[in-house]
Order: structure tokens, then sequence, then C-alpha cells
């Protein structure tokens, strides 16, 4: 039986209805977000608590973009006669249907509107084809007889050690930000993940209330590869991790309304509390008369949808891309948003190590180092949308399988940063010191990748212990060691000060005088000679 999280936050405002065939889609943007009827001082009626936890462990302050989009401009937009489909907070926006031209071509002049861009319309041209499509002959390579055909992604990065210390993904969140998920309900490698309750939500942003399993399927093989499981014949690469399936992408036409669906599909896998998002996705030429992108704007801030894979970094999660399947081709360099500054770009590669011929290079245009590392792209395991067991070729299966260890890297060390976790696995690869535009710093060793966090983490001190919590007038700071700390801070979640004490003092000790805090969440962050740890905390 399905197992699903349902949170009742404010995360998006759907208006479910028919498709006017003449009509146009637009993103309206707004000037500001007064009014709101949410603050940051309560961030569980917008966030849920994992999303919120994610934020205290990477001492990540909570503000106005986090917060949903003023309510009332949402009103106002609906009584101008246009549909509304899905809000942005991040981009403090709506995407709304209209069949009136001279509407919206007025509307920008309301005093909280400032734009109203064309971003979808019915049959623009040629549609775009941007997956390549797995093999149908089933795979042979059965080479280990706990993951069978999908020995060669797996021992090329050294990810079976992961596995072998038994961190598989368990307490990891991984969202899938795709084409949709034919079949993924019905499909032999995903029952341990309907059993044990590990597919926690789906939501089809290009579709709204559409049944995502009745749609398209690169999706399915993408989430076969780093979820699916079948006993002596297939293990991916995070297997006991739990998933979002999030349709963001339209097979019908490559509109530019894809990348503001993946802004708001990343925005609801922050909410819902994800700590990574996959992204077998890239964006750079549009159908009909839409503009295309440049490879000038491939600069990690230019594109709606590298923006927001910054945006979703900032918020403490991993966002793992596919690096483009262009390099044979004119383009030849990364798509978006593989050009994300903080975005773990995956190029190609055949099971010999060798460069896919397809997959894309970089640099970005203003050079820096892409694509970030390489895994098996060509001739990757995974299960089509029949249930058989085929070989698929693209960096759209390179990515998962990074994507997959990373979350098991992760599982083996919670307290590190986003920003820790990335350096870690770049740092393991083979070319590190000398990375270039094919491989970028080469093929990660997830072996190597584990010990160096371990070394990292080694000489730290043990746990501090904060009680009691919640409080009301006081806290008390414990370790098993006799230690000392510098100074003391409280934090208000949107990053404001309102305590601190200086100076070298000896453990334990009390904090007195808290009864001036207001009710609420606050971040405390103790400073000690060689490190620093922060801590949440609830005044009652």
């Amino acid at each position: 039986m399905k197992k699903k999280i349902h949170l009742h936050i404010a995360l998006v405002i759907v208006l479910v209805s028919g498709i006017n065939l003449s009509a146009q889609k637009y993103f309206v943007s707004f000037t500001d977000k007064n009014a709101n009827s949410y603050s940051i001082d309560s961030p569980s009626d917008f966030l849920s608590q994992r999303a919120t936890d994610r934020r205290v462990r990477q001492q990540i302050a909570i503000t106005a973009q986090d917060l949903p989009v003023t309510q009332s401009y949402v009103d106002s937009v609906k009584r101008m006669g246009v549909k509304v489909y899905w809000a942005s907070k991040w981009l403090n926006g709506l995407i709304v249907e209209s069949n009136n031209q001279q509407l919206m071509d007025t509307i920008t002049r309301v005093a909280f509107i400032s734009d109203a861009k064309l971003i979808w319309q019915q049959n623009p041209g040629t549609t775009i084809s941007k997956f390549k499509e797995p093999n149908d002959s089933p795979s042979q390579l059965k080479s280990s007889a706990i993951y069978g055909t999908t020995w060669n992604q797996t021992a090329t990065v050294n990810g079976q050690y992961l596995h072998q210390n038994n961190y598989e993904g368990h307490d990891m969140v991984i969202a899938v930000l795709d084409n949709g998920f034919k079949n993924v309900n019905n499909l032999s490698t995903f029952a341990h993940l309907w059993n044990e309750g590990r597919i926690l939500s789906e939501r089809d942003i290009v579709s709204p209330g559409n049944d995502v399993y009745n749609t398209d399927e690169h999706g399915t093989n993408v989430l076969s590869i780093m979820g699916g499981f079948l006993n002596g014949e297939f293990k991916g690469s995070a297997p006991k991790a739990a998933y979002h399936l999030i349709r963001t992408e339209d097979n019908a036409s490559e509109c530019p309304i894809e990348e503001y669906n993946w802004v708001i599909g990343a925005e609801y896998a922050d909410s819902i509390g994800a700590d990574i998002i996959n992204t077998s996705l890239g964006y750079s030429t549009f159908d009909g008369d839409f503009k295309n992108y440049t490879y000038q704007d491939m600069d990690g801030k230019t594109t709606i949808v590298t923006r927001g894979a910054q945006f979703a970094f900032s918020k403490g999660l991993v966002v793992v891309c596919s690096a483009g399947n262009e390099g044979a081709k004119t383009w030849e360099k990364i798509t978006a948003p593989a050009d994300g500054k903080d975005v773990l770009t995956v190029a190609a590669m055949d099971s010999d190590s060798i460069r896919a011929s397809f997959s894309s290079y970089g640099p970005t245009s203003d050079l820096r180092i892409k694509p970030d590392i390489a895994a098996m792209g060509k001739g990757t395991a995974l299960q089509n949308i029949s249930g058989s067991l085929v070989l698929g070729d693209g960096t759209s299966f390179s990515s998962p399988v990074i994507a997959g260890f990373v979350a098991c890297l992760w599982q083996s060390m919670p307290q590190v940063k986003n920003t820790e976790l990335l350096q870690l696995v770049r740092q393991s690869a083979h070319i590190y010191s000398q990375p270039d535009y094919s491989f970028g710093y080469g093929i990660p060793d997830f072996k190597k990748a584990l010990s160096l966090g371990n070394n990292i983490n080694s000489d730290k001190h043990d746990e501090l212990k904060i009680y009691p919590t919640p409080f009301v007038d006081y806290l008390s700071i414990t370790s098993s060691q006799a230690l000392s700390v510098n100074s003391i801070s409280i934090y208000d979640l949107a990053g404001n000060k309102v305590y601190q004490r200086q100076g070298i003092q000896r453990l334990p000790l009390k904090i007195k005088d808290l009864h001036m805090l207001p009710k609420g969440m606050f971040l405390l962050k103790v400073e000690q000679l060689r490190e620093t740890q922060t801590f949440k905390i609830i005044k009652k």
C-alpha cells in the first residue's frame, strides 16, 4: 500500500481547470511580498520540520525568500480573469493562463506587478528531442551476485564500499525532477520502495492533478538507477533512500515554462524536506519563436533554471545534474542548470572510464570548471517501463548514479554541510589536481570520499549537550570533557543576533536571563577554539 507524506502547508496555489487551447501561459512577477500573511518567525506554517532542521543544521537563516507569495496579490490576479496554476516564492510570481492578449499587455500597470512574460503557447513549433532512449535489448552484465547488471556503474566510482558499510541512503530523501514516472507504481524494481513507504509523494507541475504514473518514462529510468532493487539482479545507488517524484518536464514541447516548472518543483522539494535533487534535464534551445539561450548565458546566474538550482543549494540541498548530451553536436557545451556554481554536474563515460562521445564539454562561459565529475552514462543499467533490465546511454543516466551515492555518503556524515559534501566528492576524483573540461575533476572514488570525511571529523570534540529544551529563562551547556568556549550567541531565524556572551568560559556553564526572548525557535552558536557548533533551541 502506498504511504505518502501529506503536509498541509502553504507551498503552492493551484487552480485546476481545463486548458483553453487558444490560451497562452505567462509568468507574472510581483514587486514585493508586502502584506504577507506568513512570518519568518513561524516557519512551520510554510516549511516542513525536515526543511527547517536542514537549515538549522547548516546554519542557514530563513528569509523573506522562503515566504509564500502574498495571497492578496494572487487573489487580485484571479479577479482580473486569468487562471492561476502555480506560485513561485523564490521567483515571487505566478504561472497564469490567459487568452486575453490585451489584458496581459496591460497587466504590468498594476502597482504590485513588475512583469508578465510569455512562457508557453500551444504548438509553437517542432518539438526538440533531448533524451536518448534506452536500448531495447536486455543487459547481460551480470558481474556481481549482489549488483547484477549494475555492477559496472557501481564499481567504477567505488560505490559498493558505501553499501558494504551499511550506507545505502537510509534516512536520506531525494527529489527526482523529470518528465514522468510511468509504471513506477507497478514495476518490480520499485516494489521495495512501496513496501517500505519510501515513495513519499508525487506531484505533477506540468498538468496539476495528473497521474505521474501514466505520463512519460524518462523519470522511471532515472529512478531505477538510484532506487531500484532486485535481489541478485539489480541494485541502485541508493536503494534505501526515500523519494519524491516531481514532474516538471513536458515532452510535448520545449518552452521556457519548463524552467519555471523546475523552480516550482525545487521549491516543493525544499519545503517538503528533501536533501538532494536529481535533475537529468538541461535547457538551451526552445521551440518556435521563443528566444534560445547562448553559450554566454551559461554563466551560472542568467538562466531561470540555474537561478532556481542555486536557490535550492542556498537552502542546504545538493543539486546533482546531468551535463547534457551535446558533446557531438554543434552546441557542444553544457546546458543549464549544469552551469550552476554549486550544482554537481556529471559527465558520462563508459565502463572502461572512456568519455562518452555525446557528453557535453565545459567550461562555463565565465571559465569555471564544468562538468564537475564523471560516471557511467554509456551502457548504464536501468529498468524500462516494460519491466526489462536494459542498458541506456546519456548523461541523464550518469547523474542518478552519482546522486544516489552522494545520498549514501551524506548518510555516513549527516553533520556536514552541502558545501563540505560537494568538496569531498570533487576532492576524491582522480584528476582533482589537474581538472579538464570533459571530466572536470574526474571520476569520484566514494571510498576515498568517505575516508576524507572521516579525517575531517576525527579531531572534533565530544558533542556538547544543551538543556532544557524547550527552555523558559535559562540554558545549560555541558560536555563529557573539560572544555572551554570562546563565545556564545543566540540568533533568531532571520539571522538577527538576540544574545551574546563573550570571553573564555569553562564548561559546564549556565546562560541566565533568557526570559526576555519571545517564544519561538532560535539558533544557539557555541564557538570553541577549533570549531563552532550550532543548535536549534525553542523558547516556550
